[in-house]
């Protein structure tokens, strides 16, 4: 058994279909648990892009943050509380997206031979590596296609749509805006491409500097707007550019099969053999989605409830809990809040410095023809949760999110909006840090 900041640590690997790798990962943890007497059970999943590696550093300093509240006053019922975590991972790196800027977003690229090879590299990769025995001969097609799409628009049609057959159906919801872009000629998404998307973003100091990830490029100094795409310089960079935006979805369609098929079963094995067990469920980014999905597929016969479950910048769309998304339709996680699974808090942190969620929805919207004036904001039809907090939605709350020491009052049966705009979230990745770590804790210890 690992110790990671003085917690119990189990790793659970799941694999794309959401079967555990190593099914003697999930008996070590509840054989640990029955052994130990544990009382509560910390699941945490990583998001988009993360390797075993950086899941586990992102891990590791979420833990070293929460450690330090447990022995904080205001939070006395976790100080005599025994803590076990499983550490989700899946895979959600597909393939490697080129030269990175410091927010883990696509650089630009220098020329048109350079963007075609970059396209032709990711190409392979996804082929070589991650594509499925049914995904490869879509793959093998597209890489085909290269030679033509710079001159021939029924090309990029077919470029397209080969692409698109590479998401599976779980990712198809009217939250996301994917059968809208499904309806389109391909040469019509590429073309969309070509003229920069104007994302709002604010400061993220109170001093005027912005974090401007996600592939963003020209942030203005003021908190005015990021500026997406448009710096290509031949098709070959927008089809790079779709090239992630269908990878993005890809990815989206796995982490709700892992939650779905894979944490939320072993959660109720887990509770099988602890019934008295307190189950806590964490989530960044795509790990959000993953989380999310785990609580609806918990709302499934025989129910099971979570006692809190913390999502922290999640990547999924603003509407998710929605009774109506919009197109009046309820949104995809709609159950997690009419059939009340969670039985404690549920919070959600989210933040307008959120350039990845931002940037992804805001690419969304641009393919999907949602034309309104502050794309990726919460007036988008195709905002994230991460960027926006829950639109649409009557059973919420909003406050800010603060420093540790003051108590938060999380009452059960609403998301709890944590709005980390201004500095306390600076980046989609700033999750582990002592302000998101207080208002996991402080969910925690209302259970």
């Amino acid at each position: 058994m690992a110790k990671v900041e003085g917690f119990d640590f189990f790793p659970l690997h799941f694999d794309g279909d959401g079967a555990l790798k190593a099914p003697a990962e999930l008996d070590a943890l509840t054989g640990h648990i029955a052994a130990a007497g544990s009382t509560d059970l910390i699941t945490i999943a990583h998001g988009f892009r993360n390797s075993e590696s950086e899941a586990t550093g992102l891990y590791t300093e979420f833990l070293k943050n929460f450690r330090a509240h447990v022995t904080r006053p205001e939070l006395a019922s976790l100080l005599p509380r025994t803590f076990v975590v499983a550490a989700v991972f899946w895979p959600s790196k597909a393939f490697a997206e080129g030269p990175q800027d410091k927010e883990g977003g696509t650089a630009s690229l220098a020329d048109a031979a350079s963007e075609r090879l970059e396209v032709e590299d990711q190409l392979r990769h996804l082929l070589d590596d991650h594509a499925t025995a049914a995904q490869k001969a879509a793959v093998k097609k597209a890489l085909g296609l290269l030679d033509q799409v710079e001159t021939k628009t029924s090309a990029q049609d077919e470029f397209v749509k080969t692409l698109l057959s590479l998401v599976e159906p779980e990712a198809e919801n009217d939250d996301e805006g994917l059968s809208v872009i499904r309806s389109q000629a391909g040469s019509e998404i590429l073309a969309k491409l070509e003229t920069p998307i104007l994302l709002p973003t604010v400061p993220n100091d109170g001093q005027g500097g912005v974090t401007a990830g996600g592939g963003g490029r020209g942030a203005s100094d003021d908190g005015g707007v990021l500026g997406i795409g448009g710096f290509f310089s031949s098709v070959f960079g927008r089809v790079g550019q779709f090239l992630n935006a269908t990878t993005w979805y890809m990815m989206k369609s796995r982490s709700g099969t892992v939650g779905i098929k894979g944490l939320a079963p072993a959660i109720r094995v887990v509770k099988t053999k602890a019934p008295g067990l307190r189950v806590h469920v964490v989530g960044h980014s795509l790990g959000g989605r993953l989380s999310a999905a785990c609580a609806k597929a918990l709302t499934t016969a025989p129910k099971l409830q979570p006692d809190s479950l913390s999502l922290l910048e999640a990547a999924f769309s603003h509407y998710g809990f929605s009774a109506n998304n919009g197109h009046g339709k309820p949104g995809f996680f709609r159950e997690v809040i009419a059939e009340k699974i969670v039985k404690g808090p549920l919070i959600s942190t989210f933040s307008m410095q959120d350039t990845v969620v931002g940037t992804a929805y805001a690419v969304a919207s641009r393919l999907a023809d949602d034309n309104t004036e502050a794309i990726g904001d919460e007036n988008d039809q195709y905002g994230g949760i991460g960027r926006n907090g829950t639109q649409k939605t009557t059973e919420q709350a909003r406050q800010t999110l603060h420093l540790p020491g003051a108590a938060y009052a999380f009452p059960t049966g609403v998301v709890h909006n944590l709005d980390g705009s201004g500095g306390l979230v600076k980046d989609h990745g700033d999750v582990r840090n002592p302000a998101v770590t207080y208002a996991v804790a402080s969910a925690i210890a209302h259970t």
